[in-house]
């Protein structure tokens, strides 16, 4: 893990409503020293934004709730590492699809007004980069809804990063659904059903293409929400899986927690995860119809991205636009220059990778 003490100043929790936020900060205190000035930057964001949320909430609240989603939304999901941003990235250059942008994802109570200053900040304020294996980010890049979702109140997998003192806790509500109560389950879904209808409502009707490695194992709960939802799972080698998701705990966690970490085993946590989210959703997949469900490996993705795009929409149904693939085609040729990172593995984790991931290495034959 990165010896960080103090998480980012420009905090997601300061994209939550003003009540949203203080039952977040009381159900989760104690917090570090470190955390203050976080903290109090985070709640200054919640309190100065209360006017346009509420001037938000009046002006588009009909509109919003009038909104039909006919179509998707087209869900990518796949453990997170496995390549969904990549994904992500390249299917949003197809104008037939609508994407939640960073600035969006990040203050969802608040994001449809010309004006807006936090966005204005955030562009100032955030990294050119994720960090971890330097994709680019921007206010308007493509970015998972699960930031929205942690800001609208349901259950989210970022809680995890944010309050680890109950990583247990919070993965098992939000990723796994184990002891999610009716309230939570109502509020993820409420979230979910708002957020899609604000977001297909800012983006004139068009169908979500949403992005959210949480979701791997929430399939069935999103066909309960949205009955035409398809999905789109990707797959990477767990030799690659587990360094970069280790990776990602020590890019992620120092920027976002509140609380001290120290004590946690990553290492465990991480082939623990990764085992319980690939069999939830090996069940979860025999529950959703063919049509509506597409697989691709990573591998194939990077060596041959236009087939695995055509693959994509030809199993899903997916109208195919000369112009769309033109910018799609753009888009692969921009990333050649990309270098992806390269990791190492010791033998002793080859060995413990081999045991406990050995039904995901049979099953998708890596």
């Amino acid at each position: 893990m990165a010896k960080k003490k103090f998480p980012d100043l420009l905090h997601p929790i300061g994209g939550c409503g003003f009540i949203q936020f203080w039952k977040l900060y009381f159900n989760n205190w104690p917090y570090t020293l470190y955390s203050l000035p976080s903290r109090l930057l985070s709640l200054m964001a919640v309190t100065f934004r209360v006017p346009t949320v509420f001037l938000e909430k009046i002006k588009h609240k009909n509109a919003i709730n009038l909104q039909e989603v006919k179509d998707g939304p087209i869900f990518i999901i796949g453990h997170w590492r496995s390549g969904t941003t990549h994904l992500h990235n390249l299917l949003s250059q197809d104008d037939q699809f609508a994407f939640i942008s960073f600035s969006r994802s990040l203050m969802p109570l608040d994001c449809l007004g010309k004006l807006r200053p936090a966005r204005a900040l955030m562009k100032i304020m955030m990294p050119k980069n994720r960090g971890m294996d330097k994709v680019a980010i921007g206010p308007d890049t493509p970015q998972e809804e699960e930031f929205a979702l942690a800001a609208l109140g349901s259950v989210s997998f970022l809680k995890c990063l944010y309050f680890p003192r109950n990583i247990e806790g919070y993965f098992n509500s939000s990723v796994l659904m184990e002891c999610m109560s009716d309230e939570e389950r109502k509020s993820l879904e409420s979230a979910y059903l708002y957020l899609t209808k604000k977001m297909t409502y800012a983006h004139d009707g068009k169908t979500m293409l949403y992005k959210n490695p949480a979701c791997t194992s929430r399939m069935t709960l999103l066909k309960e929400i949205f009955p035409n939802a398809k999905f789109v799972h990707i797959i990477r080698n767990p030799y690659e899986v587990f360094p970069s998701m280790m990776k990602l705990w020590g890019r992620m966690t120092p920027s976002f927690s509140w609380h001290r970490s120290a004590s946690i085993n990553y290492e465990e946590m991480t082939f623990a995860f990764y085992e319980r989210v690939m069999k939830a959703h090996l069940k979860e997949r025999q529950k959703i119809p063919n049509q509506d469900y597409h697989e691709v490996r990573f591998e194939d993705l990077d060596s041959n991205p236009m087939s695995v795009v055509n693959d994509i929409y030809r199993s899903l149904g997916i109208e195919v636009n000369k112009e769309s693939m033109v910018k799609i085609g753009q888009y692969i040729e921009d990333q050649k220059k990309y270098q992806k990172n390269t990791h190492q593995l010791s033998d002793s984790i080859k060995k413990k990778l081999m045991e406990r991931w050995r039904f995901a290495l049979e099953h998708w034959n890596y």
